[in-house]
């Protein structure tokens, strides 16, 4: 099956972040309006406007990143951010990927001396996004010049990759897959102690107990997963503790808050594989959750509301779940189970 390793060459050209001038682009999305919202020249709300797109109004999108998309608006093309897009959709389903996606090509292992993730290359006095401990995995989309890039919240954060003890290649094919090398990985950050006076590292602990649960999960062919049914209740009895929550009136304490950034993680781990279907997905609300790209969040925990995650494997063969969250590091990955 090529249909994957299509994908990960398209991306080169889905995600160049700056088109040259004059270029002949090509659209690869189509999106519309969420809200009436300014098109910037510039990736940034200070540069000037060159149009406006409208609520319900259909865009091309040419390329995206973890917060803005290059579209076309009438006669001019330029940036808006992407939370103001919805219904995305691929022009060609067979070649491109889903809205939002970028393929991981690499797995990194934090060495001896740790690791600090960047907001820019080659940059010692650039800002320091996270610090990450010994054994810590981070899954990396490429590497530019000995510099990897990953998705931090809604920014690329950078890495040295000389500061990791192993750098190991994930399978572009999942036939091809290995019980040593991933066919699909993702990372997404937290803060350990966010809000530590209020939740008491309530996030940090159900994140950990989520994990402890998925890893090593198979999940065999033609099968699905009920998230809520699967890895819940979350409650005392399985381990979780009161964490931060999103409630009507904001931010508030349930039991298995944090859970959400687990669920999150596996769905943009999912959404690499073609041979995986996603049944049902609900997002946190307009805003999405901020720990991961615009509208890229997948909430559990509510079944009466609907607000779960539900995936069946199409793939004739079965695959398998690590989880591992260190440092405020969530890092998940699938692998191909070949052994009978």
């Amino acid at each position: 099956m090529k249909r994957l390793l299509c994908f990960a060459l398209l991306l080169c050209l889905v995600c160049a972040l700056c088109p040259a001038q004059g270029e002949k682009l090509t659209a690869f999305y189509t999106a519309y309006g969420k809200i009436s919202a300014p098109v910037y020249s510039q990736k940034d709300t200070d540069s000037k406007t060159v149009g406006r797109i409208y609520e319900g109004s259909l865009v091309k999108v040419y390329s995206f990143d973890p917060t803005w998309a290059y579209i076309n608006c009438g006669s001019q093309n330029g940036y808006v951010l992407r939370r103001h897009l919805t219904s995305c959709k691929p022009i060609d389903e067979s070649t491109t990927p889903p809205w939002g996606v970028e393929v991981h090509r690499y797995v990194g292992t934090v060495g001896a001396d740790g690791v600090s993730i960047y907001a820019e290359p080659n940059n010692p006095d650039s800002e320091i996004l996270i610090s990450l401990t010994e054994g810590a995995r981070i899954s990396i989309i490429d590497v530019v010049d000995g510099w990897a890039y990953l998705p931090y919240w809604r920014q690329y954060g950078y890495v040295d990759t000389n500061a990791l003890s192993e750098l190991l290649p994930v399978c572009t094919d999942a036939f091809s897959g290995t019980s040593d090398m991933p066919i699909a990985t993702f990372t997404s950050y937290y803060f350990a102690d966010m809000d530590d006076d209020v939740f008491e590292g309530g996030k940090e602990i159900n994140i950990e107990v989520n994990c402890a649960d998925m890893n090593g999960d198979i999940l065999q062919p033609g099968k699905s997963i009920d998230y809520n049914n699967y890895y819940g209740p979350f409650s005392p009895r399985k381990g979780y503790v009161k964490g931060p929550v999103y409630i009507e009136s904001g931010k508030g304490l349930g039991y298995g808050g944090g859970v959400c950034q687990v669920s999150s993680t596996l769905y943009n781990l999912l959404l690499q594989l073609p041979g995986v279907t996603i049944t049902l997905r609900r997002s946190h609300g307009p805003s999405s959750a901020v720990y991961l790209p615009a509208d890229m969040d997948a909430a559990v925990g509510n079944e009466e509301k609907g607000i779960n995650l539900i995936y069946r494997n199409d793939y004739d063969f079965p695959l398998r779940f690590e989880a591992q969250a260190q440092d405020g590091a969530l890092f998940l990955a699938i692998y191909r189970v070949t052994e009978k």
